[in-house]
């Protein structure tokens, strides 16, 4: 097994998806990572189904919550139906792109933008998501 960081190195994840992986892998308890051909498999400390951290997106979280919680960012996160029916849940990796014109430099799309509302997560017990203060339908 591998630690996350040789992980990404290792399958080569863009520099501007490695913070994403990194918040989304310490919020879902990875502690370990396996490199495959395709995707890294991110083994979690609960025994939840292992993310898959593709070049594009980390894959396998159980709920919509779940992965808001873990990437804080509701504008990536997406539904994703496997074969045979069986639904997951997904975060969309920030994406770099070439215009079309030879010799033109990378442009970033950043994973928020910057007028983009503050998320300061979500509860654990209520589902809701925190004020900046930190409180929510619990308190």
């Amino acid at each position: 097994m591998t630690a996350l960081e040789t992980a990404m190195e290792q399958f080569k994840l863009a520099d501007e998806a490695r913070p994403l992986v990194r918040q989304i892998a310490r919020r879902a308890g990875v502690i370990d990572c396996e490199v495959k051909s395709s995707y890294i498999k991110a083994i979690r400390e609960d025994g939840l189904h292992p993310l898959h951290i593709g070049k594009r997106s980390t894959e396998w979280f159980g709920s919509r919550v779940e992965a808001v919680s873990a990437s804080d960012l509701p504008d990536r996160v997406r539904d994703k139906t496997h074969g045979k029916g069986m639904v997951n849940w997904a975060v969309d990796h920030p994406v770099t792109t070439r215009s079309g014109s030879p010799g033109s430099k990378k442009r970033i799309i950043p994973a928020v933008a910057a007028d983009a509302p503050k998320s300061y997560g979500v509860c654990d017990v209520c589902w809701q998501e925190r004020t900046p203060s930190g409180s929510c339908g619990c308190d």
